[in-house]
């Protein structure tokens, strides 16, 4: 007679438990389940392929814990982490969303509300997020959608993604991230369902941001349609290296407030700085002065990055 797949899950997960977490013995298990030892064995293998036991490895080399303290000691921030830089830029994205799930996972505490922005390297965050039965985290949006163009790195799908990941409610931002003038973003700004969402926003606890780049190839914003090639060029020529959020600012931490910052609607820097864990994700090199001007504006309370960007960061007088 088969047995029912309920009944087979439960005694997977009781095998992986005794296992992994009480350390007992396969001999030991196999007494206790009243199964041959062989038999415990097959369904150990059967718990990982089944995805009951996920395994992940702690990849972080001690190199890459000495240019963490040295990023820290320099910068005063609380906390970074530097993941092993790889041979393309989407693998490098990979290790930091990677060590950047990890440590949301064990850093987030059920109740509280967690903030998203959107971008490529918060998109592989995501996605390395394991589903948590046990916790529950509210998310909410930090700015406004990008649109269908780039849907897997849009705050609104990042948002329901993690929401869902931690059995939690998503709050998303009914707006677009860019509007054509500044009228028209006030007049939205206006509206009672997007006020309350910023009331909502300031009683977040975490915050996880990308850091973006004005380099049209880097930009998420330029991908996906909101700045020109002449818009980037005009951002470079009046200092700025990035933005947070939508928020330009210059290589020492100070706001660039250009005509394009009364088109977007986002956190501002000082909402995001009344926020009391904000978590700064980024990799490669060209992020440098990025990385650079958000911790010297303090922006940022952790840094999860790769060994070349903490590398270039460190290599700057």
């Amino acid at each position: 007679m088969t047995q029912p797949i309920d009944e087979k899950r439960d005694l997977l997960i009781k095998v992986a438990k005794l296992y992994y977490l009480e350390g007992r013995s396969q001999e030991e298990i196999a007494q206790q389940v009243h199964v041959s030892r062989p038999t415990v064995s097959r369904l150990l293998k059967a718990s990982i392929s089944s995805g009951i036991v996920q395994i992940r490895i702690d990849d972080i080399s001690s190199f890459g814990i000495e240019l963490a303290k040295r990023i820290e000691d320099r910068f005063g921030i609380r906390h970074v982490i530097v993941a092993p830089s790889s041979h393309t830029l989407e693998e490098s994205k990979q290790n930091v969303g990677a060590a950047a799930a990890i440590y949301l996972e064990s850093f987030l505490e059920n109740g509280v509300l967690l903030a998203i922005a959107w971008g490529t390297t918060l998109s592989y965050v995501v996605k390395n997020i394991r589903h948590n039965a046990y916790k529950r985290v509210d998310v909410i949006q930090l700015l406004g959608g990008i649109g269908n163009k780039t849907m897997d790195t849009d705050a609104n799908a990042l948002a329901l993604t993690l929401a869902s990941a931690f059995n939690g409610d998503s709050y998303l931002l009914q707006a677009p991230f860019m509007v054509k003038s500044k009228v028209l973003r006030d007049l939205l700004m206006d509206e009672p369902h997007i006020q309350e969402h910023f009331q909502r926003l300031a009683n977040a606890n975490v915050a996880v941001v990308g850091l973006g780049s004005t380099r049209p190839e880097l930009s998420a914003q330029f991908r996906s349609g909101h700045i020109s090639m002449e818009d980037a060029q005009t951002l470079r020529n009046e200092g700025a290296v990035g933005d947070i959020c939508g928020r330009y600012i210059d290589i020492d931490g100070h706001p660039c407030e250009t005509p394009l910052m009364d088109r977007i609607i986002s956190a501002k820097l000082d909402d995001l700085k009344r926020i009391p864990t904000v978590i700064g994700v980024a990799c490669g090199e060209e992020k440098k002065d990025i990385i650079t001007g958000a911790l010297k504006g303090k922006y940022i309370d952790v840094l999860i990055t790769d060994r070349s960007a903490a590398l270039a960061i460190l290599s700057e007088k």
